[in-house]
C-alpha cells in the first residue's frame, strides 16, 4: 500500500524529472544541485529569478564547490515531501522543527540565518506569555511551517492557509486578527506590496536559525558544504551578501504606527 504522505506528488515529481532532464542536455561544467523551496520563502529569501538573500548564499557556497544551483518552489509541505522522497537533492531553508517529521534529511550544520517568528496585525498585541498569549485568539498561519504549527496553544482559532499572500490577504481584510509568519519574509511582504495599516509586533514568539538540508544520497557533500559557507563567514563574503539585501531604513516603521 502506498503511504498517504506521498498522495499527489507524482505531477509535480514528473515536472520536475522533465526539467531536470532537459536542461542536464545544455552544455554546462558543473554538476547542478536542484533544491526545492516552499512558497512561504518567496520574497526576502528566494525569488523566482533566483536573487533572494538565499539564493545567494548557497549559490556562491555551491559554485566555490563546483556545483550550480537550481531552486524549484512549491507549497510547503510538498517541498520536504519531495525532498524526503529523492526527487530533490535539498531543501534550501528550514528550522530542526521539521527533523521529527523528516527524519533523513541531513541538516547542515551552518546555519544560513537567524530568523524570528513575530505576530502581524492590526493592533498591538501582549505577547508577555509568548505563543500562550495567542490562546483564544484568531490566528492565520501557513501550512508545513513546522514550528509555528507545533507551538500553537490548542485554544488559538487557527485559520491554515497555503502561502503568505493568502495569509496577508485574510489580515488585511480583517479575516483574520493575527497571522505569524517570520520577520523578514514578512515584513519584506509588506513593503514591496505598499500594504499598510499592519503592526509588526517587535516581540518575537521565537528566534530560530534556518538551515538547508540535504537528501541521504548526498551525504558526503554535508561537512564540505558546511566547511564552505563558515569560510565565507571568516572571509567577509557572507556579511557582504546579507548587507545587500537588507530593506531600505524607512521601513522599520513597520515595527511601531501603520
Amino acid at each position: 500500500m502506498k503511504s498517504k504522505r506521498f498522495c499527489g506528488l507524482k505531477p509535480y515529481m514528473t515536472c520536475v524529472l522533465l526539467l531536470v532532464s532537459s536542461l542536464s542536455l545544455a552544455a554546462s561544467d558543473e554538476p547542478v544541485l536542484t533544491f526545492v523551496t516552499g512558497d512561504m520563502e518567496t520574497g526576502f529569501y528566494h525569488s523566482p529569478q533566483q536573487t533572494g538573500l538565499i539564493d545567494d548564499l548557497l549559490g556562491l557556497a555551491l559554485k566555490r564547490m563546483g556545483y550550480g544551483l537550481r531552486i524549484l518552489t512549491v507549497p510547503t509541505e510538498r517541498s520536504l515531501k519531495m525532498t524526503a522522497a529523492g526527487y530533490a537533492d535539498g531543501e534550501m531553508l528550514r528550522t530542526t522543527a521539521i527533523e521529527s517529521h523528516f527524519p533523513t534529511l541531513l541538516r547542515v550544520p551552518e546555519k544560513l540565518v537567524d530568523g524570528e517568528f513575530v505576530v502581524f496585525s492590526h493592533k498591538l498585541v501582549d505577547l508577555n506569555e509568548g505563543w500562550q498569549s495567542l490562546a483564544g485568539k484568531s490566528v492565520g498561519i501557513v501550512i508545513g511551517m513546522k514550528m509555528i504549527e507545533n507551538k500553537m496553544p490548542a485554544s488559538a482559532l487557527v485559520t491554515k492557509v497555503k502561502d503568505k499572500k493568502l495569509l496577508f490577504t485574510l489580515l488585511k481584510r480583517k479575516r483574520i486578527d493575527h497571522a505569524v509568519f517570520i520577520r523578514d519574509t514578512g515584513q519584506f511582504y509588506l513593503y514591496k506590496n505598499n500594504i499598510k495599516g499592519v503592526f509588526v509586533n517587535t516581540m518575537p514568539l521565537d528566534k530560530v536559525s534556518g538551515y538547508a538540508y540535504l537528501h541521504p544520497k548526498h551525504a558526503a557533500l554535508v561537512p564540505q558544504l558546511a566547511k564552505t559557507l563558515k569560510g565565507m563567514k571568516q572571509d567577509g563574503s557572507f556579511e557582504m551578501l546579507v548587507k545587500q539585501h537588507l530593506l531600505p531604513t524607512d521601513t522599520v516603521n513597520l515595527e511601531r504606527r501603520p
